[in-house]
């Protein structure tokens, strides 16, 4: 089954303070690492029970507190997402005025990666994920994004917060209690937050738009139709049109756009699997065996001491 890698970006909810779904900007920090130890969000589009509606609400904040000492966003659904139709239409956008693409380096790289651990479809996913994280991680460094549209940049934060505003009066909570009590932040420190995780957002977006406008990929309306209907079996809708209600056309376009730039990136470039030799995995084994022995040495030894 074909990941819908944007539209999981685009569809999230619960971006607020996450990583791109599937992309880290640093190098050196893989994008699920990139997500460990930020507030945690909601992620569940699954309906809350009866039985979970009627607990009082120092029930809930019990039942959901993390080790962290915070609480555990509540199962919702029906809140509109980032990107939703319930702020109106997506601003459009030139996205070569904001990204200066004047190269073709974006598709002449070699990735190194390792490849797929089996042939199962969840290895496949991790190692398309991995692929996609690596190819963004070069882009962000040969094209730098320092400057957003304004428009756009202002839908993608009202949206945001909109969604956790609309989390806050489900539960009858002033706003500045359920931010304190469900991320652990004030008015300054969420304000804050939306703002870098829009511009994550809209970074990644501009620098796949930007390739797409170079090399003329597009989406067709046959491609969309195709894309929606996918789009909406894949997320749980009933139907197209039920999707639609959450998230206009615009939006679905400009994640199916993003989807199909990044295969192309996947082609145009040269991807080496990287493949250890039974020695190299053995000395691997051998070298993580012997650091393992050295540290027992120097704790029995500090434990004489």
């Amino acid at each position: 089954m074909k990941v819908y890698r944007m539209m999981a970006a685009l569809l999230s909810a619960a971006m607020l303070t996450a990583a791109p779904a599937v992309y880290a900007e640093d190098a050196q920090v893989p994008a699920a690492q990139a997500a460990d130890g930020q507030a945690q969000t909601a992620a569940s589009a699954d309906e809350s029970s009866a039985e979970s509606e009627k607990q009082s609400e120092s029930e809930k904040q019990s039942e959901g507190a993390d080790t962290s000492g915070k609480a555990a966003l509540p199962e919702t659904k029906d809140l509109p997402a980032a990107g939703s139709s319930a702020e109106g239409t997506r601003p459009s956008y030139k996205a070569s005025d904001y990204v200066k693409i004047g190269d073709d380096q974006y598709k002449t790289m070699t990735i190194r990666i390792y490849p797929p651990a089996d042939s199962s479809a969840e290895a496949q996913a991790d190692y398309k994920k991995k692929l996609d994280t690596d190819i963004m991680t070069r882009l962000y460094s040969l094209y730098p994004v320092d400057q957003y549209p304004k428009d756009l940049l202002e839908y993608v934060t009202g949206s945001l917060s909109s969604t956790y505003r609309q989390y806050a009066d489900m539960y009858g909570m002033d706003f500045g209690t359920f931010l304190s009590t469900y991320l652990g932040m004030d008015e300054k420190a969420f304000s804050d937050a939306v703002q870098k995780a829009a511009e994550t957002t809209l970074k990644q977006e501009l620098l796949l738009s930007a390739i797409a406008e170079k090399e003329k990929i597009t989406v067709s309306d046959e491609d969309y139709q195709k894309g929606l209907s996918d789009y909406a079996s894949r997320y749980g809708y009933a139907s197209t049109d039920a999707l639609l209600a959450d998230f206009d056309e615009a939006t679905v376009r400009v994640s199916l756009l993003m989807d199909k730039t990044l295969d192309f990136l996947e082609t145009a470039n040269h991807v080496e699997q990287i493949v250890e030799t039974e020695s190299e995995s053995a000395q691997t084994e051998g070298d993580a065996a012997a650091a393992g022995q050295e540290t027992t040495a120097q704790t029995t030894a500090a434990a004489g001491q």
